[in-house]
């Protein structure tokens, strides 16, 4: 990959936004960055394991899954292209990761020290600045999205989870119509249900005309007002 490609794929990221290509090289050089390949299947870090690096998702996906008291495998989040993976935990006291972290398919990762980096970047008085904004930037995101989750799984029924799941990605997204980056077996666990429930009710959903989907790409029905209402009162 060349230093114009890993400039490019650093400034499209939020932790990144903003800066120039010369600090984007720079950052490269003093927080001691790779290139990393993981395969299908590779485990990138268990629980409790110490993570004091950062990385961009250059290509591939990758989750973090925890197991509940059930057993069963509950779906934290997912990294596509683009993402960010680990800064959250990096920036923490013990630096402890509190999932599995699993590469889903081979992947390729831009990783960075962040200690090395903070220290380093000390040293660059306005470099050290506009990072540290962005970190608070990227992490305020990161809670938000936990916010979403929360809301999701506080609704009694599926229904309901569903539909704000889906409410919440398009205010996110500011389309009608997105992917969400997740195949049914990882929908079902980030929803905390079973696939086979999930498909039966989003078959029927889509029977009633609340959406469209195929695989993971939706496209939902205007007047969602009356739809939600809907839920609540089937879910009373």
């Amino acid at each position: 990959m060349t230093e114009s490609e890993l400039n490019r794929i650093m400034m499209r990221t939020r932790l990144f936004s903003g800066f120039r290509t010369e600090e984007c090289a720079l950052i490269r050089r003093i927080s001691k960055a790779s290139l990393r390949s993981c395969a299908a299947g590779e485990l990138l870090a268990g629980e409790g394991a110490v993570i004091d690096f950062f990385a961009i998702v250059t290509k591939g996906k990758l989750l973090c899954e925890k197991n509940s008291y059930g057993g069963h495998a509950e779906l934290i989040q997912h990294y596509v292209e683009g993402d960010l993976i680990g800064l959250d935990i990096a920036c923490t006291v013990t630096k402890r990761c509190p999932f599995r972290l699993i590469c889903l398919k081979d992947a390729e990762l831009l990783t960075f020290r962040y200690d090395v980096l903070m220290r380093a970047g000390a040293q660059h008085g306005a470099l050290y600045g506009k990072l540290s904004v962005n970190v608070i930037r990227f992490l305020a995101n990161e809670n938000i999205k936990k916010l979403y989750k929360i809301d999701v799984l506080y609704k009694r029924s599926l229904r309901e989870r569903i539909l704000v799941f889906l409410r919440n990605m398009e205010a996110r997204t500011g389309e009608s119509v997105f992917r969400i980056h997740m195949d049914r077996e990882e929908f079902a666990q980030y929803l905390g249900v079973n696939r086979s429930s999930l498909s039966h009710e989003l078959s029927v959903m889509q029977q009633e005309g609340l959406f469209r989907c195929k695989k993971d790409r939706f496209e939902l029905a205007p007047a969602p007002r009356k739809a939600e209402e809907d839920a609540e009162a089937t879910a009373q």
